[in-house]
């Protein structure tokens, strides 16, 4: 598998196995691989630094690898992402399609198919990847869901409990990292990226300080 550009490749599961045979089959210049046993550390490195492929270990249909799945295509809609799941496990398979999921590999995890699988979700990244938007924030998240149902700042700014003032400064922030020039450009960029109108959880807010 080769590449004109290095790519940042994260990989969760408790036993270092896909992360072994990627570090020996791809050169430094290819990719930076980086291993995560838990899912938060991984969360709060996707928000702050995103990746270009994601590969959960699922290790059998466990909850918190589909939910890692689930939260990073909110994070990063934009990224490729890879499940290992248990020999002909159908149904957890289905599941982490679902949950964002581009492919499956069966464990055991073999070399071949693997970097077979790895190099065609690569490949789906296209040259102009570089300028891919930038990760969003819980908040901004919560703020885009909102601007795509249709609400004003003022409503948004009364149902997180914030100043008006501090939703458009995010909603500049939102507009800077989705590179948008427009309400209408933002909505469009916004649905294309896979984002919807329906937030996952109900949105929460503490009242500004004064």
């Amino acid at each position: 598998m080769t590449g004109r550009s290095r790519r940042r490749i994260y990989v969760f599961e408790r036993e270092a196995q896909a992360r072994t045979i990627l570090e020996a089959e791809l050169t430094p210049d290819e990719a930076s691989i980086r291993g995560f046993s838990g899912p938060r550390e991984c969360l709060e490195t996707l928000a702050t630094k995103p990746c270009d492929l994601l590969i959960v270990d699922l290790d059998g249909c466990a909850p918190e690898g589909l939910d890692l799945l689930e939260q990073a295509k909110r994070i990063a809609p934009w990224i490729a992402s890879l499940a290992i799941v248990e020999h002909a496990a159908v149904p957890c398979a289905i599941k982490a399609i679902k949950a964002g999921a581009g492919d499956c590999v069966d464990k055991p995890v073999q070399r071949d198919r693997l970097l077979t699988v790895v190099g065609s979700q690569l490949a789906r990244i296209s040259a102009s990847s570089r300028r891919r938007p930038k990760a969003l924030t819980q908040m901004e998240i919560q703020i885009l869901q909102a601007i795509l149902a249709g609400k004003t700042s003022h409503d948004i700014a009364a149902e997180l409990h914030r100043s008006k003032r501090t939703i458009d400064v995010h909603r500049k922030n939102i507009m800077r990292k989705l590179q948008a020039t427009g309400l209408v450009d933002l909505i469009k960029r916004a649905l294309g990226l896979g984002f919807s109108d329906q937030p996952e959880h109900p949105p929460q807010g503490k009242p500004d300080s004064p």
